[in-house]
């Protein structure tokens, strides 16, 4: 709240068009797409299109790019044929956080 509070001075004679694109840009900066998003948008599939050709139900691809689900958490094969589908590797479906990263090179 108080992040949008600081943008009064700037915003308060603003559109409100321009107020909304400014607090959905922060929005998208704070949570930025999965892996599995931009693996898909990159070879130009839409959820329905992959979930099909995957074999996985569209709700759980979707819970998957919102992060509802883990998809660390997704069976092998699942992970496997989407990879194999979207032209990666596993690891590149992965979420991982950095804090876990920075812990293990320590």
């Amino acid at each position: 709240m108080q992040e949008i509070e600081k943008l009064y001075p700037t915003l308060h004679e603003a559109s409100e068009k321009k107020f909304v694109d400014t607090i959905n840009r922060m929005i998208r900066k704070k949570n930025p797409p999965t892996r599995l998003q931009a693996q898909r948008k990159i070879s130009g599939y839409s959820q329905r299109a992959l979930a099909e050709k995957v074999g996985v139900n569209l709700r759980t691809l979707q819970q998957y790019e919102i992060r509802a689900k883990d998809i660390n958490k997704a069976a092998g094969v699942t992970l496997l044929a989407l990879a194999k589908v979207l032209g990666c590797r596993v690891e590149d479906l992965l979420e991982y956080d950095n804090s876990e990263i920075d812990d293990n090179e320590e």
